[in-house]
């Protein structure tokens, strides 16, 4: 077997180092549990944020937690016409508006849709723009 030359190792390039400093965090849905199941859970977006390496903008959401006392921040991939201090609803009963998260079964057919699950409870896989 032979070798590479030196001619050959100098056009190679160096290695790729992704630019990944000031990213904003991993953008995904919220873990899909009883409360999402069987009703919805009410969130704020606080704030609407740039990402650098993302084509798309982050949402930072908070929810309050069904069973502790505490407050959930999320960061979602934030939908067009997302606002601060809009009301998203996660369930199986939330209302059809921009921004809110309901399983495809309770879509009508030909609606606008983004971050889907492709498997339940992966949080967000497939189609992430908004």
């Amino acid at each position: 077997m032979g070798r590479v030359i030196r001619a050959q190792r100098k056009g190679a390039g160096s290695i790729f180092k992704s630019h990944t400093v000031g990213r904003k965090g991993a953008a995904k849905l919220r873990v899909f549990d009883f409360a999402e199941r069987h009703g919805y859970v009410r969130g704020i977006v606080k704030e609407i944020i740039h990402d650098p390496g993302r084509g798309a903008p982050l949402a930072k959401v908070v929810f309050r937690d069904p069973y502790k006392y505490k407050l959930r921040t999320e960061t979602f991939i934030a939908t067009e016409g997302m606002y601060t201090g809009q009301f998203i609803y996660a369930g199986k009963k939330a209302s059809l508006n921009i921004g809110n998260v309901m399983p495809l079964a309770s879509m009508p057919e030909g609606t606008v849709i983004c971050n889907v699950e492709e498997k339940v409870g992966d949080r967000g896989a497939i189609a992430r723009t908004s």
